[in-house]
């Protein structure tokens, strides 16, 4: 693996590994007030919301991700 390099020098902005957990517990919620809305109203267009609306994408694992480029030839390693 001495060879392995990443092709787009893009990466977390923190030492996360992963945003499985965070992304399960979001899109839960979405199928949770979905479900809520359709008991309550019998009408499914009535939340044409996304995940976002509830949930602050900021309070993840991982905020995302950061381009770094050519400065950090080290980050480039797999």
């Amino acid at each position: 693996m001495s060879r392995s390099r990443r092709k787009t020098p893009i990466g977390g902005i923190t030492t996360a590994d992963s945003d499985h957990a965070w992304k399960k517990a979001a899109a839960r919620a979405l199928r949770r007030k979905v479900k809520q809305l359709l008991t309550a109203t019998l009408d499914g267009d009535r939340f044409a919301g996304k995940r976002w609306d509830l949930v602050n994408p900021w309070t993840s694992d991982k905020d995302g991700k950061h381009w770094f480029g050519d400065r950090y030839p080290k980050s480039m390693r797999k």
